[in-house]
């Protein structure tokens, strides 16, 4: 192939272009991917309505793609499982090994992110959303076995490696813990899925709009609270503890970013419990919260940010052998390329749940 087609943002609330890119020969030590399936994530709605976000980009940090080809010095993935043109595979910029964070166990701060990069100068191809994605030297590779969908796969890195990150800082999920999940969008789903992989006795899912909750009770949510019955924060604190017997949850997982979440869920925490924060991506500056709460009910504040390489291995191996719920069910929508703007209209309207883009139609 010579050149293929990407979906482009080109400035602040401005539909995404197809435009057409050359395919440029691979990068010694690199691999060029050919998209089958790439999330709209929430960041990138987000963004795509911000001055700031650097254009022209391609969109697309949360992909599922098969090897088309492959620099022979890349003869294993990471779990060194053979690797061959043809094989699915999940992706991401291998950590540079010698920053500060790489020094302490964390995630690497020179890491370049695909899907938020640049695209005006070669390789161009940088997002998921485009028919090819180029890959630098030296890329983190993960096969997907052939007997996981690229609907489980992509999941897996859709709220689910990073939810696994937060969960391990705050010392797992205790047997039979009863959970309350602030949000009900795709970070909430993975806050869910995981509470009950760890062994939670009730998981209760806080948000909207009810096809959402409906679809957390067909996954294994205890109850629900819509928000649109419960519009204020006392009365969801309310409901919160009526719930759990008038003590709070042993653990809260904030995934909404709410305005008013972070101190609804010091609110909904028992005494003794732990706050797991997730969802507070966006930075509204100074919000109020009563600090108290913390030292009176001896609670354990966590917060957390992405993931590392090894919770995005041990989410989809989960995916593939211990999930056994519908999870597919989360991918509501599918679009092609070119309507790539509807998809981004579906997420904002919250009628998706989980929306993809098929950059090359449909896998055979």
């Amino acid at each position: 192939m010579d050149t293929c087609k990407a979906a482009v943002f080109v400035g602040a609330n401005r539909p995404l272009e197809t435009q057409e890119f050359p395919v440029l020969p691979m990068e010694r030590g690199g691999a060029l991917v050919r998209m089958q399936m790439a999330a709209i994530c929430g960041t990138d709605v987000h963004a795509w309505h911000l001055d700031a976000t650097p254009a022209p980009m391609i969109f697309g940090h949360e992909n599922v793609g098969v090897l088309a080809e492959v620099s022979p010095e890349i003869e294993t993935d990471v779990l060194g499982q053979r690797l061959r043109p043809g094989d699915r595979v999940i992706f991401r910029d291998a950590p540079c090994g010698r920053c500060f964070r790489c020094a302490v166990g964390e995630s690497c701060e020179r890491t370049r992110s695909y899907g938020m990069l640049r695209s005006d100068e070669p390789p161009h191809l940088r997002g998921g959303f485009g028919q090819y994605i180029q890959l630098s030297a030296t890329p983190w590779l993960l096969r997907v076995p052939d007997d996981v969908s690229n609907e489980r796969a992509l999941l897996s890195v859709i709220g689910n490696h990073t939810l696994l990150n937060g969960i391990e800082r705050i010392g797992g999920v205790n047997l039979a813990d009863t959970v309350i999940v602030q949000g009900s969008g795709p970070i909430g789903m993975g806050a869910l899925n995981q509470a009950l992989l760890g062994g939670a006795g009730r998981v209760i899912v806080a948000g909207a709009p009810e096809s959402r909750l409906a679809l957390a009770r067909s996954l294994g949510a205890s109850e629900t609270v819509d928000i649109a019955d419960y519009p204020t924060p006392e009365a969801r604190v309310e409901r919160a503890l009526e719930l759990t017997g008038g003590r709070g949850a042993d653990l809260v997982i904030e995934a909404s970013g709410g305005l008013t979440a972070f101190q609804e869920g010091l609110e909904m925490t028992r005494f003794g419990g732990r706050y797991l924060v997730i969802g507070q991506w966006t930075d509204y500056g100074p919000l109020s919260a009563n600090p108290a709460l913390l030292t009176r009910k001896v609670i354990r504040v966590q917060g957390v940010f992405s993931a590392g390489p090894r919770h995005i291995i041990r989410s989809l191996q989960a995916m593939r052998g211990l999930v056994d719920r519908p999870v597919e069910n989360l991918i509501t929508h599918r679009y092609a390329l070119e309507d790539v703007n509807e998809g981004f209209e579906a997420h904002e309207r919250l009628e998706a749940m989980v929306a993809v883009i098929l950059p090359n139609g449909e896998p055979a």
